[in-house]
C-alpha cells in the first residue's frame, strides 16, 4: 500500500523552488552571463522538484522519527559535501552552471553561488532521507515506487546536465550512473527479500 505525505511533498517542492528563485535573483536562471547551463535548463534540478519530491512523499510516512535521524542527517551532510566536491572537480568542472557560475579559487565550497549553497543543504536533507529509507521497513509497493523514481533521477541528475551544457555525455559518468542504479536496485532487493 502506498501512503503519501503532502507536507513532505510540499516542503520538497518549496525547497527546490526557493533554490530556483535564488538562482534567478543571482541571474543564473538561464544562460545569461556566460553560463553554459542555468537552473532552468538543469535536468537535475527539475528531477529534484518532480521526482524526488514524490519519493520524499512516499518515504516520510514510514520513517519513525527519533534521535537516530541525527545520524542520518550527519550522513546526509557528508554525502552532500562528497557529491558536490565530486561534481565540482569532475566533468562538471568543464562548464559553468548556476551552482558554480565561475571557479576563481578552484575550491568547490568557495566557488559556490548562493543557489549552490541552497542545493548543498537540500541534498544533505535528501541524502538523510535516503539513509532513513534504507534503514526503515516499508511495503513492497513503496520500495518499488522509490526504486523507479531513483532509477529515473540518476541519469537526469548525472548525465543530462553535461549534455545540456556541452552536448557531451562522459563515459565515466555513464559508468557511475550505472553503478548508482545497480546500488538502488540492490537496496530494493535487500529491503524486499532481506
Amino acid at each position: 500500500m502506498l501512503e503519501w505525505s503532502w507536507p513532505a511533498w510540499l516542503i520538497s517542492v518549496a525547497a527546490v523552488a526557493a533554490s530556483g528563485a535564488v538562482a534567478a535573483m543571482e541571474g543564473h536562471w538561464g544562460r545569461a552571463r556566460g553560463l553554459d547551463i542555468g537552473f532552468g535548463a538543469h535536468g537535475g534540478m527539475w528531477s529534484d522538484a518532480l521526482l524526488l519530491s514524490a519519493l520524499n512523499a512516499l518515504v516520510v510516512p514510514w520513517v519513525g522519527f527519533g534521535s537516530w535521524l541525527l545520524w542520518a542527517l550527519a550522513a546526509g551532510a557528508a554525502g552532500s559535501v562528497a557529491l558536490h566536491a565530486w561534481w565540482h572537480g569532475g566533468h562538471g568542472a568543464g562548464f559553468r552552471e548556476h551552482m558554480w557560475p565561475a571557479r576563481p579559487t578552484g575550491r568547490w565550497y568557495a566557488d559556490l553561488s548562493w543557489a549552490g549553497w541552497c542545493h548543498v543543504v537540500y541534498v544533505a536533507f535528501e541524502v538523510a532521507l535516503l539513509v532513513a529509507y534504507v534503514a526503515t521497513p516499508m511495503p513492497v509497493a513503496a520500495v518499488l515506487a522509490v526504486t523507479l523514481l531513483l532509477t529515473a533521477h540518476v541519469p537526469l541528475g548525472v548525465l543530462l546536465p553535461p549534455w545540456s551544457a556541452a552536448r557531451r555525455i562522459y563515459r565515466e559518468d555513464v559508468w557511475q550512473a550505472a553503478l548508482a542504479i545497480v546500488a538502488v536496485w540492490a537496496v530494493a532487493a535487500a529491503k524486499v527479500w532481506g
